[in-house]
This record gives structure tokens, C-alpha cells and sequence, in this order.
């Protein structure tokens, strides 16, 4: 939708350069000035025009931006494969299917000397020169932890022991080295949950992503697992690490924001923020 609303604006502005321009031709002499102006409304219609045809990627979001609404892209949706280890975008009569190889890497460059910090650059080199008969991608993500689940667990056991320290605090025949083990282990879930609470965790994955065409989802999903097994084959083989295909919600992180960044992670950020 927003081509054929770049070209119908490109068509209608060149529509006008070239009235200016046939309106230029017939003035009588001694409309001089009036044809500088027509000309330069010329010429600003021309340049409009030319950012509607090739930048229309920042041209119709700032037309439509009253709306509220701005397209962020209009590529065909994906969906996930039955099995969760592969996604599926279809174009036309074209299926393509996408399969994401995890790579653990274990090194920061912060404790690696020069010479390491070479080895491993070239050891990414050797990475891409693996799979040189077709497309891969390799890149390395940051991502935010959802620790929401942990957080709980932890906050239903600090609400456990503080009950039982509180019974046991009301109880006056409980013995004093009962109530200061209680007391201790109710400071080190205090202290678990506050630092857990403290900031948000990170953490950073390596991968490949290997796509494939196929004429049904069953051909395309077949030939891209091949590939992705023969990169995780000379990934294993290069970093001495044991790759994977990612799968379910492990292979969305690569995908969509939403797993990339909990909401519950970007909620706290901007009351942090």
C-alpha cells in the first residue's frame, strides 16, 4: 500500500512540475517574474517527487503521521513450523523457511589478550567461509532476561520463611539458636530477592540463520535443517562449543522484540528511566 501511494504521489507532483512547465511556454513577455516562480515551484515539485519515488521509506511516514499510524513493513508475515524449530514466510507461490543455529560462546573480549582477541576474530572468519554455497547470516544479540518466573518463585519462599519466623518470634519457648537460623536464612532470601530486583540481566548469544526456498513448507523446512545441522557441525568444530537449533521461544528472540525484551523488563526500565 504505501508503493502505490509513493507512486501516486511521485505521478501527481511530476503531474505538476510539468503544468508549471507548459504554463511557463505560453506567458506573454513581460511575466518574467512570474515565470522565476513557476519555474522554482517547478523544480521543488521534481525534487519532492524524486523523494516519493526512491526514499519513500521516510516520505509517506511523514505524510501519514497524523494518523498516528505508520507502517513499520510491509514484507509478508512469518509463522512457526508445527515442530517450533523453523519459521515460514510465503510469497506468492515462493515458501522460504528460516532456521536459527545457537552458538554459546564463552569469551569476553574484556579477559582476552591481543593475541586471543585475533584468534577469535579469525575463527569468525573461518565461521563465514563454512557455509559458502549459500546465504547465512551470523551475528551476535544482546538480550534482556525474563526473570519473572524466578522472582516469583523467590518471593513465594521469602514470604514462607518470614510466616515461619514470625510464628516463630511469637512462640516464646522457641529455642534462641532455632530463631536466629531462621533469622539468617530469612536475611540471605532478603538479600537473594533484592539483588536479583536490583537490575535487570543480560545476556548474549551467537548465531547463524539459514533460509531456504522449497515448493511446499515441508521441502523448504528438509533443505534448511540440512543446512542448519552442516553450520552447526563446523560451528561445534571452530569455537569447540556445542551448537544447536534453537527452537520455540529460544528461536523468536532472534525474531521478535517481544522475546528479545519481556514487557515486564521494559516496564521496569522506564520507571527506572
Amino acid at each position: 500500500m504505501n508503493k502505490n501511494f509513493s507512486f501516486l504521489i511521485f505521478l501527481g507532483l511530476l503531474s505538476g512540475a510539468f503544468i508549471c512547465a507548459v504554463i511557463i511556454g505560453i506567458l506573454p513577455p513581460g511575466y518574467e517574474i512570474v515565470a522565476i516562480i513557476l519555474a522554482a515551484i517547478g523544480l521543488l515539485f521534481d525534487v519532492i517527487a524524486a523523494s516519493a519515488r526512491f526514499y519513500s521509506y521516510y516520505f509517506v511516514p511523514f505524510i501519514k503521521r497524523k494518523n498516528n499510524v505508520v507502517t513499520l513493513s510491509n514484507e509478508p508475515p512469518f509463522f512457526v513450523t508445527a515442530s517450533g524449530n523453523a519459521i515460514i514466510i510465503k510469497e506468492e507461490e515462493n515458501t522460504y523457511a528460516s532456521v536459527f543455529v545457537k552458538i554459546p560462546v564463552y569469551l569476553s573480549s574484556t579477559e582476552m589478550s591481543d593475541e586471543e582477541k585475533l584468534n577469535f576474530a579469525r575463527s569468525f572468519s573461518k565461521m563465514i567461509t563454512v557455509n559458502s554455497r549459500y546465504p547465512m547470516k551470523l551475528a551476535s544479540q544482546l538480550y534482556y532476561l525474563n526473570k519473572d518466573e524466578y522472582i516469583r518463585r523467590i518471593s513465594a519462599k521469602l514470604n514462607e520463611v518470614e510466616d515461619k519466623y514470625d510464628k516463630l518470634k511469637a512462640d516464646k519457648t522457641t529455642p534462641d539458636k532455632l530463631l536466629e537460623r531462621v533469622e539468617g536464612e530469612l536475611a540471605m532470601w532478603h538479600n537473594l530477592f533484592d539483588g536479583v530486583n536490583k537490575s535487570p540481566s543480560q545476556n548474549q548469544m551467537a548465531y547463524a540463520m539459514v533460509s531456504a526456498p522449497g515448493a511446499n513448507e515441508e521441502e523448504a523446512v528438509a533443505i534448511a535443517m540440512q543446512r542448519a545441522e552442516e553450520v552447526a557441525a563446523g560451528a561445534g568444530s571452530i569455537f569447540g562449543v556445542t551448537a544447536s537449533i534453537a527452537t520455540g521461544e529460544e528461536m523468536l528472540t532472534f525474531v521478535e522484540p517481544e522475546y528479545s525484551i519481556p514487557p515486564a523488563t521494559i516496564s521496569e526500565l522506564l520507571k527506572k528511566g
